[in-house]
């Protein structure tokens, strides 16, 4: 059988991700297409990440006739897991396109999970809720009451996770033409960083945090796999970093020893995601460090406890501060994940973040209001409030549901961290405009600088915005 295998995300239709230049290809649908080859079906590849919008699927469709569609969102892509409101428009005209053709069109992702009705409304007649590799070969073999999936041929619920994952074969990267993320990012940004994966899912019961395909799992391919992987396409591909995609990088320190031993010395800078409970331990950051690590994102959220435990986060203040002291002690920079507006937030809370942000200067930040998902306890309790229930780019940051105060005050409130991250880091690029004169350092100079003196400015008027939403969702778990 002949597959036409894509997925839904163009980078145009993101405008703040299109503006950061730095996209990475769709691994989780090469990782659908690998499968596919291995189950016999010969796979047509087209990949819309640089097309100006969903149109242009119907000229791919006349080009290349093929027996079926999948659109396979790439489950390992945070733009993905979103489940942004003009991605879902993409997908349903893709699936209308090769429907009015038609063919036959399985679909796939976190949004589809959640809303398989959706997607059979607009044409698909398979909509994969859970694990779609699992799914793939058994449609293509012919089956039946396949678990997992809705509408034709499908039992309905929700596919349960592959957990043998060296069993899969690697993703099919011949298939994707690499070279236009290697020039936009090399253009951008000087160096191209490109995406891997070594595990799926996450075990900790974050209040907030979806997980719609892999639930509460966790299963991890074999480091001496993953060496492979990353020696392969170091060698073929010649990327200047790496991007390792995991909701938690190396939970088992365990693990991360056998990938420093099955590395041998061989690997590239990389950044990963991990949690600061992980990151208090020196061994482990020593492993990190050794294993090419220059980089670590995490879930800080807030600089309050209070807020830390409502939402079930299993770490404190206390231990993001011990995270970043350990981190920096071994070269390795600290990106923080901040979030605003969840119940029962305080201007005093947000005042406790910016303390936070000028205690521990982080490298970078990033900042959103709380964002409600399906199939998380946190939706479940502000759905009653949601005026609507998606983003329709990333980083949207419109607060879909009654929080403590009004949008403004968050728009005041992220400003505010986002001035006391550049004030605080102005000792440090200064020193690396001293050593480094450019016209871009300079502008960071300048900015700190700016931002140090802007500061006093813009938390006045936090506090002035900091009027209490009378319909605002109470805090009440």
């Amino acid at each position: 059988m002949r597959i036409l295998l894509t997925h839904p995300y163009h980078l145009a239709l993101d405008p703040r991700e299109d503006a950061l230049s730095k996209p990475y290809p769709p691994v989780g649908t090469l990782q659908a297409a690998a499968v596919v080859q291995q189950a016999g079906g010969a796979v047509v590849f087209y990949d819309p990440m640089f097309s100006e919008d969903e149109t242009a699927f119907a000229e791919v469709l006349d080009e290349h006739p093929v027996d079926a569609v999948f659109i396979v969102a790439d489950d390992h892509s945070v733009q993905i897991k979103q489940c942004l409101a003009r991605i879902r428009t993409a997908t349903l005209t893709m699936i209308r396109m090769a429907a009015e053709k038609g063919l036959p069109v399985l679909v796939s992702g976190p949004d589809v999970s959640d809303h398989p009705e959706v997607f059979l409304e607009a044409g698909a007649i398979g909509a994969v809720s859970g694990e779609v590799l699992a799914v793939l070969p058994e449609w293509l073999r012919g089956a039946t009451d396949i678990d997992g999936l809705h509408g034709e041929r499908g039992a309905g619920g929700r596919r349960a996770v592959l957990t043998d994952l060296d069993a899969l074969p690697d993703p099919a990267w011949a298939l994707c033409d690499l070279v236009p993320y290697a020039r936009r990012w090399r253009k951008h940004h000087g160096v191209w960083e490109l995406n891997i994966w070594t595990a799926r899912g996450c075990p900790y019961r974050c209040n907030w945090c979806a997980k719609p395909i892999w639930g509460r799992t966790y299963h991890v391919r074999s480091a001496a796999r993953v060496a492979a992987e990353l020696h392969e396409l170091m060698a073929q591909h010649r990327p200047d970093r790496i991007w390792f995609t995991d909701d938690i990088f190396a939970l088992r320190p365990a693990w991360l020893r056998d990938l420093r031993a099955a590395l041998d010395g061989k690997t590239l800078p990389y950044r990963c995601l991990s949690r600061v409970d992980l990151l208090v331990d020196p061994a482990y950051v020593d492993d990190l460090a050794a294993t090419g690590c220059d980089g670590v994102w995490v879930g800080a959220e807030s600089g309050s406890d209070a807020v830390l435990e409502a939402m079930d986060k299993g770490a404190s203040v206390a231990d993001i501060v011990d995270a970043r002291h350990l981190l920096a002690a071994h070269g390795i920079s600290a990106g923080f994940f901040l979030q605003l507006g969840y119940p029962g937030e305080t201007v005093e809370d947000v005042r406790s973040t910016a303390a936070l942000i000028r205690q521990l200067r982080p490298e970078k930040i990033g900042v959103s209001v709380s964002y409600p998902m399906p199939g998380t306890a946190f939706y479940e309790h502000v759905k009653g409030s949601m005026g609507s229930t998606n983003w329709e780019t990333s980083m949207d940051n419109r607060t879909l549901f009654e929080a403590p105060y009004e949008q403004a005050f968050y728009a005041a409130a992220k400003e505010l961290l986002r001035s006391t991250y550049s004030a605080s880091r102005r000792r440090a690029v200064l020193k690396i405009f001293l050593k480094e004169p450019s016209a871009e350092h300079a502008r960071k100079v300048a900015g700190a600088v700016w931002h140090s003196l802007r500061r006093p400015v813009v938390a006045a008027k936090m506090s002035r915005l900091a009027i209490e939403n009378p319909r605002a969702v109470p805090r009440t778990w």
